[in-house]
């Protein structure tokens, strides 16, 4: 079985690296960017399995960095997971509404974050 890429698009350096390391012992392959900017730049030459974003980022939230994902065509089917400190409902709702498949918060459970990343991607 192939090893499935996430992209994880997080702002603060050291949760990103934890990230990473988590997804890492799972099996993942991982790709890095500490802002949707940058990760908009990844995505011209990479397509990952898989997006997890935070969602409170610099110049372009998450919910602004799903938005241009999805206007893209070869993009717009990727899977994207919330990852975030707003437990509000509205956020979620606006988050789901926006077109991702889960939304979870922080801080987070590293084997729920696992499950609920190999269900979407079954």
């Amino acid at each position: 079985m192939d090893k499935k890429t996430i992209l994880v698009v997080e702002d603060e350096h050291m949760l990103l690296q934890n990230i990473v390391s988590i997804l890492g012992l799972f099996g993942f392959n991982t790709l890095q960017a500490t802002n949707a900017t940058d990760a908009l730049t990844l995505l011209e030459t990479a397509k990952p399995d898989l997006i997890l974003s935070d969602v409170m980022m610099g110049q372009i939230d998450g919910f602004e960095f799903i938005r241009l994902v999805k206007e893209i065509e070869t993009l717009k089917d990727i899977p994207f997971v919330f990852l975030t400190a707003f437990a509000d409902v509205i956020d979620k709702n606006k988050g789901i509404v926006g077109g991702a498949k889960a939304y979870i918060t922080k801080p987070f459970n590293a084997k729920e974050l696992v499950r609920v990343i190999n269900e979407i991607l079954s």
